[in-house]
């Protein structure tokens, strides 16, 4: 019998925390090593997070610690940083053609998407994340489901959308990390036959050996 009242919890959210929490207590650096870290770091150098929200926070402690903090002005450095980094990004989901057409606001930034761009950024949410003094690892978890896309957002892929998001927030911050995404779900071959999945692995943004599956990770 297992779970409340003998219920299995089938949750990603639970099989993510059940997965990861070992790694609170000295593991950290051996998984960073697994998903590409060099140099090695040690346990004690790698903090991890679960459920994310790295631009939502960053965006109140700003507010926060600063009395000329203007959202106008926050808005605009994160589009300013998004035209430096992912001006063609648009043109490259459009060239993939493995995507439902584009609505003309996708992957845009212009004055009227400017706002909803920044909301696409302080919703992001990941399932975790591992920091060591060189790299930002970023991973998304699946369990019976697939990778969301939501045609509200400007930012319409759940994958792109991290990686996008995890891209300027250290920009902000004045941190010179590298962005590494993984991903983990119940069978890795079926993983890297999605869509996102291979747009990622094409951009050269996700490295194939960090699409893992939950035993790898146990």
């Amino acid at each position: 019998m297992s779970g409340i009242l003998g219920i299995e919890n089938r949750t990603e959210n639970w099989k993510t925390a059940v997965h990861f929490s070992p790694l609170f207590h000295g593991e950290c650096g051996q998984f960073a090593e697994k998903l590409g870290a060099i140099p090695v770091p040690e346990s004690g150098d790698v903090k991890i997070e679960l459920f994310w929200k790295g631009m939502r926070d960053y965006f109140y402690r700003e507010s926060l610690s600063r009395e000329s903090f203007r959202r106008e002005d926050f808005v605009q450095r994160a589009v300013d940083l998004y035209d430096r980094n992912f001006s063609k990004l648009r043109q490259e989901v459009i060239a993939f053609q493995e995507f439902r057409d584009l609505k003309e606001d996708h992957y845009t930034s212009t004055s009227e998407t400017a706002n909803r761009l920044m909301n696409s950024l302080l919703g992001t949410e990941v399932d975790v994340v591992l920091e060591t003094p060189k790299h930002l690892f970023i991973g998304e978890v699946k369990h019976e489901s697939t990778f969301g896309a939501d045609g509200k957002l400007v930012l319409v892929h759940q994958l792109m959308r991290q990686y996008v998001t995890a891209t300027i927030l250290l920009q902000l911050s004045g941190e010179n990390k590298a962005v590494i995404p993984f991903v983990v779900g119940d069978r890795v071959e079926y993983l890297k036959k999605t869509s996102q999945v291979r747009f990622m692995i094409n951009q050269g943004w996700l490295k194939e050996t960090n699409v893992l599956d939950w035993e790898q990770v146990k």
